[in-house]
């Protein structure tokens, strides 16, 4: 029983803030605008009349969206998602709100009824559905906005762990034909350079920088380069790690990319340089 009113008070705070918030503004529209004729000219009694009528839409709304929603959940109803649902609780707030405020303007306020009327009852009591759906559809989009970058964060955490798994893995860098080779871990190679018919593969050993030379071309080594995504051509000569890339530099019309951990510097061509601007 106690956790069953704990959660009903809990409920309550949930939504009595935006509830009073909405009670306040149809006060202050009463108030200022008085767009009913009522046999008060007195301003305290006039101040009590709206204060009950703006309690008449707070206690209703608490009633719809609090008391109803909790018995409802409770009782594990079938109906239960449909009749919770933001337009039919607006509906049934909308009805209640306007047989409610019809009587106490009659019969407390003693306000002469017409079409007119009825038609601004009927136009004030849509304040508070149409504010609770729109604050309640605002709190959806928030809340599902917070799941998708929740979502996409453990999605870049997936990446970047198989990324480092796949960076890891030794790989066999062969010359043509296989007479010489080279075992290297994927991430520990800096860049490789092309000279003739042979390529320079400079790569990372206990802290050193090493140099090995091998009989083949640049297109072959990208080509078996090309599963891992940390390695862009910067000119038809280079193929670099953008893990040790430093910055982007330009010497009148010439580009160029410093390298961390050495002094080497590496050309840039206009054909490549948009790809390299996009990983620096």
């Amino acid at each position: 029983m106690n956790s069953q009113l704990s959660q009903l008070i809990e409920g309550s705070k949930e939504r009595l803030r935006l509830f009073l918030s909405i009670c306040f503004g149809i006060f202050m529209f009463m108030l200022f605008f008085e767009p009913f004729s009522i046999f008060l000219t007195d301003l305290n009694k006039r101040l009590v009349f709206l204060v009950g009528l703006t309690g008449i839409f707070l206690l209703l709304m608490m009633l719809v969206y609090v008391i109803l929603s909790h018995f409802l959940a409770r009782s594990g109803s079938p109906i239960k998602e449909s009749i919770l649902s933001s337009y039919v609780s607006g509906f049934i707030l909308l009805v209640l709100s306007s047989i409610s405020v019809t009587f106490y303007l009659r019969y407390v306020g003693m306000a002469d009824m017409s079409f007119f009327t009825f038609f601004k009852i009927l136009v004030i009591s849509l304040v508070p559905p149409v504010a609770i759906s729109l604050h309640d559809t605002i709190q959806n989009l928030k809340a599902h906005n917070a799941d998708l970058i929740i979502s996409r964060e453990k999605e870049r955490k997936q990446i970047e762990k198989y990324e480092e798994d796949l960076l890891s893995r030794m790989i066999d860098l062969e010359s043509e034909g296989g007479r010489d080779s080279i075992k290297v871990v994927v991430s520990n190679i800096i860049y490789v350079v092309s000279a003739d018919n042979y390529v320079e593969i400079v790569f990372k050993k206990d802290e050193h920088f090493e140099k090995k030379l091998l009989r083949n071309t640049l297109k072959n080594l990208q080509l078996l380069l090309s599963p891992y995504s940390n390695f862009i051509r910067c000119h038809r000569t280079c193929l670099v790690n953008i893990h040790y890339i430093d910055q982007l530099r330009k010497n009148y019309n010439n580009y160029w990319i410093s390298l961390k951990g050495t002094d080497q510097k590496l050309p840039v061509s206009r054909q490549y340089l948009l790809k390299v601007r996009e990983v620096v």
